[in-house]
């Protein structure tokens, strides 16, 4: 599945992958609290995998080259 959100949406958003995680959380326990669950929670889940990974190799380079 593709993203939720393009990258033409994240850069109208002005979002940080941080932020667009701390997002994609809220509404991640939102549909939890409801107890509800779809394809689009299921692409949220699968987002929020790939933006912890992208956060964790950012952050993993910046620790590097310093």
């Amino acid at each position: 599945m593709d993203s939720i959100i393009g990258m033409h949406e994240q850069m109208e958003f002005g979002s940080t992958p941080e932020g667009q995680l701390a997002r994609y959380r809220a509404c991640l326990k939102a549909f939890e609290q409801m107890q509800y669950t779809d394809n689009y929670v299921l692409q949220i889940k699968e987002d929020i995998k790939k933006l912890e990974l992208l956060i964790a190799s950012s952050s993993e380079s910046a620790t590097v080259d310093c």
